[in-house]
């Protein structure tokens, strides 16, 4: 059992909190641009953050596979769909079911399957995409890649039913567990139960005991609506190169983690103290509860410029035998506005796909996928794929980023090449292995001193700590010559 087979080859989230990256841009504190470069963030956690930040921000991307690039398209444009024909909390359903479910449901594989022409349009036709997604930027990507993307897109536009066929998800992940757990499977539960109280309960108290074996168990995450989750989530397959029959060959399925969880990324933080209320020693908020909810905040930011001041819904203890002070709380606002989202969700499932897409009609050229524009000055720029160690032989950009984001896969560029790229007196930040279950004492033990190391040697240093009692989701490095 090797740290792989759990963690996986893909990363399909990231396994740190979301953050605005650029308060880690201390040395420009100003009204001038940012320039920030993320290698292997594995999705747009920090890029959502960012868009919220009010600055001017340029982002450059740079992933470990094609897969991940098509996702953030998909993402992007899920939360900047038309406010009159999504809303708030249809986009950040729609975005935590495709986000972090194995399986989702049939509306959400409906919107993939209907959306796949305006994608395949935007990664072959820069024109198209600047009109419709124009803080996107894919003209650094080569065209092998792009073309790659195209497939990538195409498969996820087969129906449901050969979905299921081509891609059993559920089995796929079956198949991971046993794998991971060997002998162990038949006491996967204590299993996961174990995982979570040795390492994550301490670390991540808002992450929910409940909802991380259901997920380790069967891949769903968000389940946030009462529904049938029983498509295939077309957009985590991949292929590796394994060895079968004594021949390498590309093996189709899924490939990414099964130990960490989704929670990670916006389901485990929150800026709000009442979402560490904890009764009967149980936290009276789900980890789904509180990703929801701080996905919320963000697309309603990214969208209007302003920041969401309702409060959060009612937790899993309001109505269920409290007190009668604690039921009196429902105010008739709430109530409205609960009546006013069950008549949004009469709308028909069919009806509402064709209004999301473009315009019902995949066969018109010039049909454009309705996207608003983010209230915000950022441009995300993808990176083609292995051009890390090409970017610091490149006159323009040495000394020109304020702030490098590394994952705790893309260690191996901690080096005195990646810094010739930072500006003076910036930062570098990596991310803590702290939410990593698999990780050994001794390997954590050895991570904070082998990262020091690897500063030495690039003229950095440390800031900071790393105690674990802190939220310290990252290191982040000084450049000091």
């Amino acid at each position: 059992m090797s740290l792989l087979d759990g963690v996986g080859h893909v990363g399909w989230w990231g396994l740190s909190p979301s953050q605005d990256l650029t308060t880690y841009c201390t040395h420009n504190k100003g009204a001038a641009p940012l320039r920030v470069l993320c290698v292997g963030a594995n999705d747009l956690r920090h890029v959502l953050e960012m868009m919220c930040s009010g600055r001017e921000v340029e982002v450059f991307m740079m992933e470990t596979n094609l897969e991940l690039y098509c996702r953030h398209l998909l993402l992007l444009s899920v939360l900047l769909q038309r406010s009159t024909t999504m809303g708030l909390q249809e986009k950040t359903e729609l975005y935590l079911d495709l986000y972090g479910n194995s399986l989702v449901r049939n509306a959400t594989s409906k919107f993939v399957e209907n959306s796949v022409t305006s994608f395949i349009r935007m990664v072959t036709d820069e024109d198209y995409l600047k009109e419709v997604l124009p803080m996107l930027d894919m003209s650094l990507l080569k065209f092998k890649e792009r073309d790659f993307m195209e497939g990538i897109f195409k498969f996820w536009g087969t129906t449901d039913a050969k979905s299921k066929a081509a891609f059993p998800i559920d089995q796929y992940w079956d198949n991971r567990v046993r794998s991971y757990l060997g002998s162990r499977y038949d006491a996967g539960k204590n299993i996961f139960d174990m995982d979570f109280s040795m390492k994550l309960k301490e670390r991540a108290t808002l992450l929910d005991s409940k909802e991380y074996a259901t997920w380790r168990k069967t891949g769903v995450g968000f389940e946030v609506r009462d529904g049938v989750y029983d498509s295939p989530n077309r957009t985590l397959c991949s292929g590796i190169i394994k060895m079968i029959g004594g021949a390498k060959r590309l093996a189709r399925g899924y490939w990414g983690d099964i130990v960490c969880s989704p929670y990670l990324s916006h389901g485990i933080f929150s800026p709000l103290k009442s979402m560490y209320e904890v009764r009967n020693r149980i936290n009276v908020r789900t980890s789904s509860e509180i990703a929801e909810h701080n996905l919320m905040c963000l697309i309603y930011q990214i969208n209007t410029g302003k920041k969401y001041t309702k409060p959060p819904k009612p937790d899993r203890f309001s109505f269920a035998g409290n007190t009668k002070e604690e039921s009196d709380k429902a105010t008739l606002e709430e109530v409205t506005e609960e009546e006013e989202n069950e008549e949004d969700q009469t709308v028909e499932v069919a009806e509402k796909v064709e209004k999301l897409t473009v315009g019902g009609n995949r066969n018109k050229k010039s049909a454009l996928m309705e996207l608003d524009k983010p209230k915000s000055s950022i441009t995300v720029k993808f990176l083609p794929l292995g051009t890390m160690e090409q970017l610091p032989k490149k006159q323009n950009l040495l000394k020109s980023f304020d702030l490098i984001y590394l994952s705790t896969s893309q260690l191996s560029y901690f080096t005195p090449e990646l810094t010739a790229i930072l500006k003076d007196d910036s930062n570098l930040l990596i991310e803590n292995i702290k939410y990593i279950p698999p990780l050994t004492t001794a390997q954590e033990g050895a991570f904070l001193p082998k990262l020091k190391e690897m500063a030495t040697a690039a003229k950095c240093e440390l800031l900071g700590s790393n105690d674990d009692k802190n939220n310290n989701f990252h290191l982040s490095f000084h450049r000091v010559d």
